[in-house]
């Protein structure tokens, strides 16, 4: 059986991708801040609505702007977009409970939490590190269970942290995100205005393949590489 996607709107990502995000996996796209992570989450966003479906996006940044929003598509796709603010761990987690219920309900396109670290991130600061780790998989496991269920595609973007051990970029929140994303897309910012989006886990494309693209008023837009 062939697993359904949905268009990125950029065809080097589409490509990247093998079509599109998936349908019924959380897909992950992580990276420094300017990498591109929220202007993903917008057009994505903006090709579902456009569509007709409805967007339940979880916005724990202030970072979704429906000015950016209606530079990728029309003013009345916007009227799809449900958007919930959450400001703290705790509105994320009501957040994420609430979703569990309007799945069940009513037709939903896809999910967007973006991002699903940075309230767990200030939570973790505070203490009692075990205990947020618990709920951060709790959450990752209620998008988990609503994406294969209702067969949509839940996308999520992860902030990084430097590792000293390493001296690499790693996921805030390590093995949880790891383990339940399906999808794992690192992006990063290159020369000229570009950025690259390289696959770093995923059930059915190469890892380590990677493509560039560029941000424009227009949205994201794919540069003339192809496949690196």
């Amino acid at each position: 059986m062939e697993t359904k996607r949905i268009s990125t709107g950029c065809e080097s990502l589409d490509q990247l991708l093998g079509g599109g995000v998936e349908e019924g996996v959380i897909t992950n796209f992580y990276g420094d801040s300017g990498t591109g992570k929220t202007n993903a989450c917008i057009q994505i966003t903006a090709e579902v609505a456009e569509s007709g479906e409805t967007v339940i996006y979880i916005d724990t940044e202030a970072s979704f702007s429906p000015e950016r929003f209606e530079q990728i598509a029309s003013e009345d796709a916007l009227e799809n977009v449900m958007l919930r603010d959450s400001t703290s761990f705790e509105d994320q987690k009501d957040a994420v409970r609430d979703l569990e219920e309007m799945a069940s309900e009513q037709e939903i396109g896809l999910v967007v939490v973006d991002s699903i670290v940075s309230l767990y991130r200030l939570k973790v600061d505070s203490g009692n590190a075990s205990e947020v780790n618990q709920e951060l998989s709790r959450q990752f496991s209620k998008l988990s269970r609503i994406a294969r269920e209702q067969d949509i595609p839940v996308l999520v973007t992860n902030q990084v942290y430097t590792s000293f051990d390493e001296d690499e970029l790693e996921l805030v929140g390590r093995d949880v995100p790891r383990y339940w994303s399906k999808c794992l897309v690192k992006l990063s910012q290159k020369d000229q205005g570009l950025r690259e989006a390289e696959i770093l886990k995923h059930r059915s494309r190469p890892e380590g393949n990677s493509v560039r693209f560029r941000i424009t008023d227009d949205g994201l837009e794919a540069s003339n590489e192809g496949i690196l």
